[in-house]
């Protein structure tokens, strides 16, 4: 019998789940996160924006001559502590850093982090993202951001070649980086008429520049759905949970450009449009849509992430589900495959232990909003009492025409003085101020920020000591600390991981991409990646406070040069570098090495202790040593010769040469002494022949 169960269970184990039995297993969790999304958070949402709106309450529309004031808490604590963490985590230059696990990972270590903190900051509207995402989770007490990896393709102008062979033709035809625009007849090639199918015609193309890229996008928070038990996870920073996902509307043409069935794709039913009450409220003041498209017909489309065995191995895996329709009711599985992790990464400013569902700064505020109101209202009523007092009027003594159109500068017509009069009203209202600064108080030190910690009055310098100031104002700071720190772990550092595991997921496409870096060309990822290097925040505590920490920074530089001067072994080069460079960032400069010279990066180290040296291999060093010294002794002593034979050729070529010269002197000295001879000679012939002619006398 037990043999048979065993049997029974692995047979059932191996049996892989078909796409009916996942749209049914998704569609039995679905309603209740469903539930849980639009009414517990989606009502926190609402709430939330209603008080940054500084929206009506509840029964003000039955208030008619009376104030309808709301005071701006709400508004105003959401922009002081955005302003806050924008300054921290746009500030720095790496928030996030991967730690090695060894020394064998520490210039490896140092290319992920250079490398994900670009495509974060720089390839991503960081400063917009991060704004959206820090403001959603202010105001409605969570804000998700999703990153995702696509394919970049721009098209330059279309070009016309000539004369392109037919193999050249389908080459261009298959290739996703070209796009035929016109393709004229074809003709034979020169020299090749004989050859069959050896033909060429002009084409017309366009070609595309296809970058990979990661990208970064928030999602608006009524698109987002979560199961109820969510919380983070401790060891990722991501969103533990047995369902999450979100919703998008989309064309139904664009899913089929985007690969999916069409067969499939035209059986999701059209889109009913967003109905969230968040997105009216955010989008009132600009004319609330609710998402669909007035020309193309539009469908939902769900992603959702949830675990399950779906090839029967016995180990459910983390699922991305990509359904068209809602999957409670008629939807339709377009595509599912197997991930690594949920994109979506949360912040929660105000966290509770052990769930998703925190506190919103509305949350902190809103009831204190709502009361400093009431007495506002108040105060404002009294007020108007006061500067437009009730009259009193005998109405046979009174033109009431005149009285009920009175104005600056008007006359009213009474029969007697004593006709009219006005009713006092005392202003009491000045007494609610002690309550309302005591409320403002309570705000400020509930949630960090508030005027009176933005910066210093200066009648309180009269009673406070500068010390007292700094340390008040730095306690309040640490409540914006704690949700940096707590910010920085979960969801900013999750976003990290969750970029390096696309780019090492798409290896293919990321190696050949290259970023510049301090000076150098580095790769986009190689296949030496570590996704599951551990990653460290450097937001720590104390961190705003930079006048504090700066002075802090100069003393301890101070106190390293002088252990330098005096040769003690307790500091070097690196950590005063270390120094220099915290003192750069907390001056507000993100790049330290645009100052200051890393000597860790440098050829020779500085302040390295010696190492012992080799016996081993100072024999070797002075054998190849001695051997050099043989090599150059030998070397010069055939340059020594070379240039002695130098010489003898030399001199031997000039005694030869002056030998030569003076036979040729001499020859020449003969020659003319010839010469001269022969002279003489002839001329004593031709004397000799001019005697012995005989004188003929003329006959005349």
């Amino acid at each position: 019998m037990e043999e048979e169960a065993n049997k029974k269970s692995d047979s059932a184990a191996t049996k892989s789940l078909s796409e009916q039995e996942m749209l049914n297993r998704v569609g039995t969790a679905f309603p209740h996160t469903q539930n849980y999304t639009l009414g517990t958070l989606e009502q926190k949402r609402v709430t939330g924006l209603e008080l940054y709106n500084r929206d009506q309450f509840a029964g003000d529309e039955q208030i008619v001559g009376r104030s309808r004031y709301v005071t701006s808490d709400t508004f105003d604590n959401v922009e002081w502590t955005l302003a806050n963490l924008m300054a921290l985590f746009d500030g720095q230059e790496k928030v996030v850093q991967f730690s090695p696990t060894g020394p064998e990972d520490e210039a490896l270590a140092e290319q992920q982090t250079d490398v994900v903190n670009f495509v974060v900051t720089q390839e991503n509207n960081h400063a917009l993202v991060l704004h959206d995402w820090l403001k959603n989770g202010l105001i409605g007490g969570l804000g998700i951001v999703t990153a995702e990896f696509y394919k970049d393709k721009r098209w330059k102008p279309a070009q016309v070649l000539e004369g392109v062979p037919n193999d050249l033709a389908v080459e261009y035809e298959e290739s996703e980086q070209h796009e035929i625009l016109e393709a004229g007849e074809p003709r034979a090639i020169p020299g090749m008429e004989m050859i069959p199918g050896m033909e060429m015609r002009d084409l017309k193309i366009r070609e595309a520049r296809v970058r990979s890229r990661v990208r970064i996008q928030v999602v608006p928070p009524e698109d987002f759905f979560v199961s109820k038990e969510a919380q983070f996870d401790y060891q990722t920073g991501g969103i533990s949970a047995d369902l999450q996902g979100f919703k998008r509307i989309l064309p139904r043409a664009e899913l089929t450009e985007m690969g999916y069935d069409a067969a499939k794709v035209a059986r999701i039913p059209a889109s009913g449009g967003d109905t969230s009450a968040y997105a009216q409220e955010r989008n009132k003041d600009q004319g609330h849509t609710d998402g669909t498209n007035d020309v193309e017909a539009e469908v939902d489309l769900y992603e959702i992430f949830m675990r399950m065995d779906a090839n029967g191995d016995g180990v459910r895996e983390l699922l991305r589900l990509t359904i068209g329709g809602n999957p409670a009711s008629g939807a339709v599985l377009l595509a599912h495959e197997e991930v690594e992790l949920a994109p979506f990464a949360a912040f929660v400013p105000y966290m509770m232990p052990n769930t998703l569902n925190g506190m919103s700064t509305g949350d902190l505020v809103g009831k204190d909003q709502r009361l400093k109101s009431m007495f506002m209202r108040g105060i404002n009523d009294n007020l108007t009492q006061v500067l437009r007092p009730q009259r009193i009027a005998d109405v046979e003594g009174v033109n009431i025409d005149d009285l009920l159109n009175s104005g600056p500068d008007s006359i009213i017509r009474v029969k007697d003085k004593d006709a009219l009069s006005f009713a006092t009203t005392p202003f009491v209202g000045g007494q609610a101020f002690g309550v309302i600064d005591m409320l403002n108080q309570s705000i400020e030190h509930r949630t960090g920020v508030g005027p009176n910690l933005m910066g210093v009055d200066p009648t309180q310098l009269q009673n406070t000591t500068a010390t007292a100031s700094s340390q008040r104002q730095t306690m309040s700071q640490l409540r914006v600390e704690l949700i940096a720190r707590m910010f920085a772990e979960t969801g900013y550092r999750y976003l990290f991981r969750l970029v390096t595991s696309l780019l090492v997921g798409h290896m293919e496409d990321t190696q050949a991409m290259t970023v510049r870096l301090r000076g150098n060309w580095v790769p986009y990822g190689t296949d030496q990646w570590n996704p599951d290097l551990d990653i460290k925040a450097n937001i720590t505590f104390g961190i705003t406070d930079k006048p504090q920490k700066l002075a802090a920074l100069n003393a301890i530089l101070q106190q390293q040069m002088t252990a330098m001067q005096a040769q003690a072994p307790i500091t070097d080069m690196g950590k005063i570098y270390n120094t220099l460079a915290l003192i750069a960032e907390n001056s507000g400069f993100k790049n330290a090495e645009r100052f200051w010279n890393d000597p860790a990066k440098s050829q020779q180290p500085q302040g390295a202790p010696p190492q012992q040296p080799d016996p081993k291999a100072q024999t070797e060093q002075a054998k190849v040593h001695a051997e050099m010294q043989r090599m150059q002794a030998e070397m010069m002593l055939k340059r020594e010769q070379m240039q002695i034979e130098m010489q003898m050729e030399r001199e031997q070529f000039e005694a030869k040469m002056a030998l030569e010269k003076y036979k040729l002197e001499q020859e020449l000295a003969l020659r003319r002494e010839e010469i001269g001879v022969e002279t003489q000679l002839k001329g004593f012939q031709l004397m000799t022949q001019q005697n012995t002619q005989p004188q003929i006398k003329d006959p005349r």
